[in-house]
């Protein structure tokens, strides 16, 4: 891009204008990843349990996800090595309906969404002030912690037929129900995990949802610089 001295005439205000647009997109990074993900959960329950609409909002999911941690050249290459492929298979196996393209889609996605969610985490707890960017991140990484979950439910009952007890034939939104009703420690009991891996999972979610919220409330607080003696005086 040249630079805005390069640039003569009303050019040079459209240049500026340009420049302060993507500056402004780039602090929003984590803004629309958290958009993506309440629309993913909000609208999911209308678009059908299979389709071509699920996989429009997971795949917004996915770009928006690679957006989020595309402001270092290695992150966003290993974002792209793995959302690529869960991207094709996922329309792949849409059109096909080759179980194998299920697979590759639900591994890729998997490591996809564990590597997202750790690097926006780590902005998050290493942001040295508080932004409405860096909320909008700290609500993207626990949304992501149900939806990553989800699909380790949704492998592992792949590999293990039977691994949930429930009502009717289980679909990735029903793990997806049942992944933030544990991460809330909810608990409702219409889906019930029956062997030791999903018990296991199970248990490792909802502590995780816990210690998350504990920990996030503690960092946030220290980048305000609040301390009992300051609250005492306001």
């Amino acid at each position: 891009m040249p630079r805005a001295k390069d640039v003569p005439g009303d050019a040079k205000t459209m240049f500026d204008a340009m420049r302060a647009f993507f500056r402004r997109c780039r602090s929003l990074q984590f803004y629309y990843l958290v958009i993506s993900l309440v629309l993913l959960l909000a609208l999911y329950p209308y678009v059908g349990r299979t389709g071509a609409l699920l996989k429009v909002l997971t795949s917004v999911v996915l770009i928006t996800g690679v957006y989020a941690v595309s402001n270092r050249r290695r992150q966003i290459a290993i974002a792209l090595v793995l959302a690529l492929p869960a991207f094709a298979a996922g329309w792949l196996f849409l059109i096909t309906g080759l179980p194998l393209l299920d697979t590759v889609e639900s591994a890729f996605t998997l490591a996809f969404y564990t590597f997202t969610t750790l690097v926006v985490l780590s902005r998050v707890l290493t942001s040295e002030e508080v932004t409405s960017d860096t909320i909008s991140g700290a609500v993207s990484v626990y949304l992501l912690l149900g939806i990553t979950w989800a699909t380790a439910y949704d492998i592992v009952a792949a590999i293990h037929p039977g691994s949930f007890a429930s009502a009717g034939i289980l679909a990735y939104p029903d793990y997806l129900y049942f992944s933030f009703v544990t991460l809330a420690t909810l608990g409702y009991g219409d889906i019930t995990p029956l062997t030791d891996q999903t018990r296991s999972l199970a248990m490792l979610e909802a502590v995780t949802g816990v210690l998350y919220t504990a920990v996030l409330i503690a960092r946030l607080v220290a980048a305000r610089g609040w301390s009992p003696r300051q609250g005492r005086g306001q």
